[in-house]
């Protein structure tokens, strides 16, 4: 079967190519990609740019064509989001009920199948069936499931005084989630240049925008110190935050970058003393993928209020050039199939 599929090199160098898509195996199926979203991590690969074009796309909802064999549970025409990857249920880690520790995670990447094409292929294990919402909306569950591990590991109650720094998508909804938890004072911090960004996050339910290019986040005058930051930022931005929060405060930080940008510096004493607690969150393997789905199809997370723009997949460089570029406008970029 011949499909259409892109690959990328950098955000100025998209490409689509004719690739073949073999039968699906017996646990595996076919998909027709309805839509996949533009992640952070794809533009900051593609602003370091690779050596050769490869594939990409992990946001993705899709329909079911075709069914593996072994596949029984799920038919053609059912729709679901994906995985980017999953629990094997098999190694120690899962047997022990530690899933997210899994050391043999199953990904449609793997094979070498990604979103930004009209069709794919993945594991059953990594379908997650939806309805009730469209596909540009779905598509979201898989970034939100990484908000959501971010505001897990921060353990937010009521009465907590939030600081999110990172207006993306995934710290938009991470800032939601911290407003449905009760948080009594939520600071939403971001570049002035971040217009639609910032917008969102107080429609999401940020109590205080901080413009951190105008007002440094170590001169803004805080009612009480933050005790739980939720951090999507670069790491450089990091150590910082580090003086500014309470005693005892939980650090959530999902933030990455490569080469000299991933290293942070920073006063070990300091952080002893203030008991200080910094907890990595890496939602991989995805594991709150149908509770993303409940919170879109219930729009205690509005989905469509994040979605700025949207694209065909001829249009996947346009797309890619708004994503990395368009700082004032861009919020979610996604690539839709009709």
């Amino acid at each position: 079967m011949k499909v259409k599929a892109a690959f990328m090199k950098t955000c100025k160098d998209v490409v689509l190519r004719q690739v073949e898509l073999p039968e699906p195996e017996p646990l595996e199926v076919t998909l027709k990609v309805d839509a996949c979203g533009i992640c952070g991590a794809d533009v900051m690969t593609a602003s370091d740019g690779k050596d050769d074009y490869g594939p990409f796309g992990h946001e993705i909802a899709a329909t079911v064509a075709k069914t593996g064999s072994a596949v029984t549970d799920l038919k053609p025409g059912q729709k679901v989001v994906l995985d980017s990857a999953t629990a094997c249920g098999a190694c120690d880690a899962c047997k022990d009920a530690q899933q997210e520790l899994c050391t043999r995670v199953t990904s449609y990447m793997q094979k070498g199948y990604f979103g930004f094409a009209d069709h794919m292929i993945s594991p059953r294990i990594s379908c997650v069936p939806y309805e009730g919402m469209p596909a540009d909306v779905a598509s979201l569950a898989e970034p939100l499931g990484v908000a959501i591990d971010m505001h897990r590991l921060a353990e937010i109650k009521v009465g907590s005084h939030v600081l999110v720094c990172g207006l993306g998508p995934i710290g938009l909804m991470a800032l939601r989630l911290a407003k449905l938890s009760g948080a009594s004072r939520i600071y939403g911090a971001d570049l002035s240049s971040a217009k639609a960004r910032l917008e969102v996050a107080r429609q999401f339910g940020a109590d205080e925008i901080i413009e951190v290019d105008r007002t440094p986040l170590n001169t803004y005058k805080f009612a009480q110190k933050p005790d739980r930051f939720m951090v999507s930022s670069p790491p450089q931005t990091m150590a910082p935050l580090f003086n500014i929060a309470a005693k005892g405060t939980i650090f959530s930080f999902i933030g990455i970058k490569f080469g000299q940008g991933a290293m942070i510096s920073f006063d070990a004493n300091e952080f002893h003393f203030k008991k200080l607690q910094l907890r990595a969150s890496y939602a991989s393997p995805a594991m709150m993928t149908p509770f993303a789905v409940r919170l879109l199809q219930n729009r205690e997370i509005d989905g469509a209020a994040l979605i700025s723009h949207r694209f065909k997949l001829d249009q996947i460089q346009q797309a890619m050039h708004t994503a990395s570029f368009d700082t004032a406008n861009a919020v979610k970029v996604i690539v839709v199939n009709d």
